[in-house]
């Protein structure tokens, strides 16, 4: 065949010396493309080196990260909910189901490449064993810090504030879950909760021994997650933690048990309920409509 033979010919250099003895030089199966081109090289080799992630501080321990998941990781809403513990938490056939929002992930990771901490989950997915595992897993394919450990399970809702607002006695449990287990870890030195409750209700209605939580958390967006914003706020609570006296800690507690009491005129001290009108008990209505999150972690 004439084209095949032409093929080798391009690929075959024959040279005479002035002996007479032939000499072949194999050719290069691309000699016949241009050279490449210097600066679509650098491009491309620019682009490479933008896809690798920087580095992490390494685990801090003395700086803990009290993770949240619903709408910190994972949009709230987005999970089939069954009853564990008298609370309800996703159920995920598979730990690979957790479909974890990555712009989160990528915001989380940011925290870590500005500061050392370690990570304590105090989400409804502490609760069991599988759901504990999705979670690592979704934090060792960005090579975030394992679960340092959880915050207890053992503590219940406050019926007083039950009775006014679920979810106000929701996220006061959580502040209590938090406080103990800062006591039981006293090297800790920096924190901050990442949540997408507001803490300011904990606040309102604070227990002895539990921290103030507002100052030191950074609410998310329940349905967009964790953004950047969030990470940078995360990164600045942890450099400088804030501190108060106990005459401030006593004035912003104030401030937002006011707030909270506005709204809900029963959890005022000495409340009392007014008579039934009509066979409804008008003091146990909300004043309000309740808040937007109700308290599925």
């Amino acid at each position: 065949n004439l084209k095949i033979k032409e093929l080798f010919a391009m690929m075959r250099k024959r040279l005479r010396d002035d002996s007479g003895v032939i000499e072949e030089e194999a050719g290069g199966l691309f000699d016949f493309l241009p050279p490449p081109d210097p600066k679509k090289m650098a491009a491309v080799a620019a682009a490479t080196k933008a896809k690798v992630e920087p580095s992490l501080f390494a685990e801090d321990k003395s700086k803990v990260i009290f993770l949240d998941i619903d709408g910190v990781l994972l949009p709230v809403g987005e999970s089939e909910m069954v009853l564990v513990d008298g609370e309800f938490v996703p159920r995920l056939p598979n730990v690979q189901d957790a479909k974890f929002n990555s712009i989160a992930l990528d915001a989380l990771r940011m925290v870590f490449q500005h500061v050392g901490a370690s990570i304590v989950l105090s989400s409804e997915w502490r609760r069991t064993e599988e759901l504990t595992h999705a979670v690592g897993i979704a934090l060792r394919t960005r090579g975030l810090p394992q679960i340092r450990g959880s915050t207890t399970t053992a503590l219940k809702q406050r019926p007083a504030l039950q009775k006014a607002d679920r979810t106000i006695a929701f996220v006061e449990r959580r502040a209590r879950e938090i406080g103990d287990w800062l006591q039981r870890h006293p090297s800790v030195k920096a924190w901050v909760a990442l949540d997408d409750l507001n803490f300011t209700w904990a606040d309102g209605v604070r227990a002895k021994g539990s921290p103030l939580l507002k100052c030191r958390s950074v609410r998310t967006d329940a349905v967009r997650c964790m953004s950047v914003e969030d990470a940078m706020e995360a990164v600045r609570i942890l450099r400088n933690p804030p501190s108060y006296t106990e005459e401030q800690e006593r004035s912003i507690e104030r401030r937002a048990a006011r707030k909270l009491q506005e709204a809900y005129p029963m959890l005022k001290p000495g409340y009392k309920e007014p008579p039934a009108a009509g066979g409804v008990e008008v003091g146990s209505l909300p004043p309000k409509a309740p808040p937007r999150r109700m308290g599925q972690a």
